[in-house]
């Protein structure tokens, strides 16, 4: 049984949510068969059980920044190049927290003069010492794993700015309904900045389409522009061109053996 309980750990992780028919039907077992299982997983605290299904732990959720900063990182440094030549002189953009955001705050220079206001803070500590970037760090609760500051108290202040971009991570991209998120905590934040923001970036990689998690934070008609790698899949481009979103291609730079 510990074979079949890791698979069903790996589906989740992967898909977010799984109901029980769903999981009979990747593991050509039987619903009651699969409710044992899940039943183990409860036990142990990996899963999150719903009726009639269950999704992945915010334990296996949340991996630690360090792992999922080092994960697919020529792709992510690619994706932080390509939004960078969006930003134009004088503008106020917000750069969210997350590892392929903090990217992006890794290759701003000090050629424009801009605003960043961000809640993260390892993008502060990217741009604090820049002369030609002013930074605003959002007040209220540090969110360790993330290293993000959340909470009412950065809705609060975040609802006073306008921005030209927003720059928005994401933990998957659901190609019919939306942008979804692990840690519902971090979901307020990012609506109040997209309902703020004239253009709605989105920075993700390739692995990041039709993988569901726990919380849908934003409609794809909300959003303006995806930028991506070139691992994406020409369906997944399709689908988003004909929802009329921009996408933008990152070419990751590979080590020359």
């Amino acid at each position: 049984m510990k074979d079949r309980l890791d698979i069903v750990l790996e589906i989740l992780s992967r898909k977010g949510y799984r109901s029980v028919s769903e999981l009979a039907e990747d593991l050509k077992v039987s619903e009651m068969t699969v409710r044992r299982y899940l039943d183990k997983l409860e036990q142990k605290e990996l899963i999150k059980r719903t009726h009639g299904g269950a999704f992945a732990g915010q334990e296996m959720i949340e991996v630690d920044y360090r792992v999922r900063e080092s994960a697919r990182r020529a792709e992510k440094e690619a994706i932080g190049r390509l939004a960078w030549t969006l930003i134009q002189p004088g503008e106020s953009v917000f750069i969210d927290a997350g590892t392929t955001a903090a990217y992006l705050a890794a290759v701003i220079d000090n050629t424009r003069r801009i605003t960043v206001v961000t809640n993260s803070t390892i993008v502060l500590q990217y741009l604090e010492n820049r002369s030609n970037i002013e930074v605003i760090l959002l007040g209220g609760k540090v969110h360790a794993s993330s290293h993000s500051v959340i909470g009412p108290i950065a809705e609060e202040v975040v609802r006073q700015f306008r921005f030209t971009k927003a720059f928005l991570g994401t933990v998957g991209i659901n190609l019919e309904e939306g942008l979804t998120q692990s840690n519902i905590d971090e979901v307020p934040v990012k609506k109040c900045v997209a309902a703020n923001a004239r253009e709605v970036i989105v920075l993700a990689d390739s692995s990041k389409f039709n993988r569901d998690v726990l919380v849908m934070f934003l409609r794809l008609d909300q959003v303006n522009t995806v930028i991506t790698d070139s691992g994406i899949l020409p369906e997944h481009l399709q689908s988003l061109e004909e929802q009329g979103i921009r996408v933008l291609i990152a070419e990751p730079v590979r080590a020359q053996k």
